[in-house]
């Protein structure tokens, strides 16, 4: 069976292609041969050769070309950078003999190293994992690509890029499944070296300024790549954080874990024991069984208290492990801070800066900036590294595709005992940080606050192929376990029925944070309350003017931006997705002592219809809460946005008494019990009441022949309407409270705008003259006027007999 190949070379500098030509020219397996050239000079193309003017393998314009120009060919072999590359024996038919063999969608392999003096060494690859999201995974020069996958992946909608089009092909690839991308671990062609830096200098390029233009495309389309994925986290979509919960020894401590430094080890101490601060530190130094001195230097130091000399029992710890134990240590303070045995804090204000920014930024972590120096202190290539991609948006999102996070790195400590680090002495930081950055804040200091010093000594001065390969492929297990974790993390917390338990312990967070909304609780717990002899209640609310006394006129609505939706929230909102499509919100303005919004992930008009059995699992997840629905033209105060509502039980009157307006008998009973219907009787305005009690189904069915029974069903967007439920024992009880219309005639005076919870008996009267002025007559007045007239309630009910019987 013949293969065709589509060959594709960079040839704007023709000379160290000329060796790949000549192999591929003798070899029978190319159909044809492009060559991608810049777009002047254009060179003379080879015989049996054609140029491809402006191709590139960066921009989805000059992709788009090679797919266009690679026909129907079945496979096409890319020499993705301008090196010298030497074909092995059959180097291509055994390429095209594994991509046949596993139907990958990209085959690449180990390859020898020509240095600068003809030495050839061997530089093996590492496998590709879901984790592989650095945009400089080594695949080597050569790759051997499915065509039919390629040119699939630039049809139609494509993302525009400039520098990571064949980046974003191997995450559309990958998308699919890693088996597409394979890694064949055979030395099937070598390179000619042509970056001589040691491994130490070359591991910060993508920290480069030079290269911010090209990084921020890559963290885009990774970002994309992530969200494809599921494993995606929201912006600010983090736990709050209580940093007064626990009492600690001091404040901070430095965590220098060390073996074998006696060159360094004293510039670290000192670096530490000169900080000045408002607080009490300590020093705890884990000397990992030095042999050299460095244990003689440290006990220099036995009679400053501040320094906590460990020497662990035992002898397999790693960086990790070392971490682990002075955490883990009773003279631990509560924020523990990295210092290396071979770096030094910039100043004597380094611990301060970074234990404000833990108040400040009510965070789990932070990190800092530091300064790349030679041992003397002078700078380094490529200088500063503050890690400005980290953005408080996406940065916990983009710490999957780069290989650090930025030094120093402090932690809270109750969190980081909870965690652990891994017992490595490579990656252990990193590991922890996309840990915690799940599920909390991390916050930056931009400011210089660290040196790291670059030396013979480092550990990662000059490294061997197989020790880079082996810190990479860990470094990609890391983030394939996180980018799992996030998955997962993302679908429970779409599917999660927070209980009472989590409900309060949300709720406690966000006032911790958000102050102005604590004040406005701290406010409700001393607003005036009246109770009439009807057992309505009225409560002068001052801040819910907002609501009560907003435009909600059309015009009105499409002009205002979505207040519910993220990015018009404030910032210091929390959110955290429950029910599958929906977020638990605080509500600012507060009408109970606990009182939540639970707005719909998607801005989609306020509809009951298809959503009703979504209040039935708000109100059995959350049994102290009373749940509630305002129509689009009954108190909702965003029709634009669907969103129910869920505040603290036995306030509403409705709900606290309703056996004191309950019909005595079911005017509707299913045969199995399940499900039955009561009438108010005596209250303000008519309604009626459903039993739910688990066949959503049926209860569902049921409100729905409720709302087509309603007056007005061709009232757009859906018929007047207010819902309340709760869980009481084995039901699940909602009050239907139909309506005739929005707002009372006489509004604004009083300044009454009725939903859910003034139909329910709870009356808001902003303004001080409404509160004194209303009677038990005036205010049952109002509720009656909205809700509908009681002869239509009993045709309503008629009708929800003959319909269901």
């Amino acid at each position: 069976m013949t293969t065709t190949l589509c060959c594709f070379l960079p040839y704007a500098d023709p000379e160290p292609m000329q060796a790949l030509l000549r192999d591929l020219q003798t070899d029978r397996q190319p159909s044809s041969i492009f060559l991608l050239t810049g777009t002047s000079g254009l060179p003379e193309a080879p015989a049996g050769c054609t140029l491809l003017p402006g191709a590139s393998f960066v921009s989805t314009d000059g992709l788009k070309q090679l797919a266009q120009a690679s026909g129907d060919a079945e496979y096409l072999l890319f020499c993705t950078r301008p090196v010298t590359v030497q074909l092995g024996f059959h180097a291509l038919e055994r390429l095209l003999q594994v991509a046949r063999q596993t139907g990958a969608g990209l085959v690449y392999t180990d390859r020898y190293e020509v240095k600068a003096d003809g030495t050839r060494t061997p530089h093996p690859t590492i496998d590709y994992q879901r984790g592989s999201l650095r945009d400089d995974f080594d695949f080597g020069a050569l790759w051997l690509v499915d065509g039919n996958d390629f040119r699939r992946c630039f049809e139609g909608e494509v993302p525009d890029c400039t520098y990571a089009g064949l980046y974003h092909f191997r995450l559309w690839l990958a998308a699919q499944g890693t088996e597409r991308i394979v890694h064949l671990n055979e030395f099937l062609y070598a390179e000619v070296e042509t970056d001589n830096r040691r491994s130490g200098e070359k591991q910060f390029d993508y920290v480069d300024p030079r290269n911010r233009a090209v990084q921020l495309e890559m963290e885009r389309i990774c970002t994309d790549h992530l969200k494809q994925l599921g494993a995606w986290l929201e912006p600010d979509d983090w736990e709050g954080i209580d940093l007064y919960a626990a009492s600690f020894p001091v404040e901070a401590s430095v965590i220098i874990p060390v073996r074998n430094r006696v060159r360094t080890i004293e510039d670290a101490i000192r670096s530490v024991l000169r900080q000045q601060t408002s607080f009490a530190f300590n020093l705890i130094i884990i000397d990992n069984h030095s042999t050299d001195g460095t244990t003689e230097v440290i006990q220099r130091y036995a009679d400053d208290p501040r320094v906590v000399h460990l020497i662990p029992q035992r002898d397999d710890l790693g960086i990790g492990g070392c971490w682990n134990t002075g955490i883990l240590h009773p003279a631990c303070g509560k924020f523990a801070v990295q210092l290396d045995s071979d770096d030094l804090y910039s100043d004597e204000h380094t611990l301060q800066t970074l234990v404000d920014a833990f108040y400040t930024q009510r965070c789990g972590m932070v990190i800092g900036t530091y300064r790349m120096t030679d041992f003397a202190l002078n700078t380094l290539p490529p200088g500063i590294i503050d890690h400005r991609e980290w953005t408080p948006d996406n940065g916990r999102n983009n710490a999957l595709r780069i290989n650090g996070l930025g030094a120093p790195r402090a932690f809270h400590t109750p969190l980081l005992r909870q965690h652990l680090l891994p017992n490595t002495s490579y990656g252990e930081d990193y590991a922890a940080g996309l840990t915690l950055s799940r599920r909390y804040r991390i916050g930056r200091v931009y400011d210089v606050v660290y040196l790291c010093r670059r030396w013979e000594g480092n550990s990662d001065a000059a490294l061997s192929i197989e020790r880079i390969n082996a810190n990479n492929l860990y470094k990609d297990r890391l983030r394939t376990l996180e980018v799992e974790a996030r998955i997962r993390h993302n679908r429970d917390r779409r599917a999660c029925c927070p209980d009472e338990a989590e409900a309060d312990s949300y709720f406690r967070r966000q006032l911790e944070v958000w102050h102005d909304t604590r004040r406005r609780y701290d406010e409700l717990a001393h607003v005036e309350q009246r109770t009439l002899e009807n057992g309505l209640v009225l409560q002068h609310n001052p801040a819910r003017i907002v609501s009560t006394g907003a435009k909600m006129d059309r015009e009105t609505l499409a002009q205002r931006p979505c207040f519910l939706c993220l990015p018009q929230r404030p910032q210091e909102q929390l959110h955290r997705p429950c029910f599958d499509h929906y977020e638990l919100l605080v509500n600012p303005y507060p009408i109970l002592p606990r009182h939540f919004t639970l707005p719909c992930l998607v801005h989609t008009p306020q509809r009951i219809r298809g959503h009703f059995t979504d209040l039935l699992r708000m109100a059995r997840s959350l049994t102290g809460h009373l749940v509630f629905y305002n129509g689009p033209r009954c108190g909702a105060s965003a029709p634009d946005h669907l969103h129910f509502q869920a505040g603290s039980r036995g306030v509403v009157p409705l709900e606290r008494d309703l056996h004191r307006w309950l019909s005595a008998e079911p005017f509707l009973q299913s045969a199995d019990g399940s499900l039955s219907a009561y009438t108010l009787e005596g209250y303000a305005c008519p309604g009626w009441v459903l039993f739910c009690r688990g066949n959503d189904a049926e209860a569902e069915r049921v409100f729905h022949t409720c709302l087509a029974a309603c007056p007005g069903l061709s009232v757009v967007p859906e018929p007047g309407i207010n819902l309340l439920a709760w869980q009481e024992a084995d039901a699940t009880v909602v009050v239907v409270l139909p309506r005739s219309k929005h707002r009372p005639a006489s509004y604004p005076s009083p300044l009454v705008s009725p939903g859910a919870l003034d139909m329910g008996g709870l009356i808001i009267t902003p303004r001080r003259e409404d509160f004194e002025r209303l009677t038990a007559a005036t205010a049952a007045a109002l509720i009656a006027e909205v809700g509908i007239p009681e002869a239509d309630c009993r045709r309503m009910v008629e009708t929800l007999k003959s319909c269901l019987s």
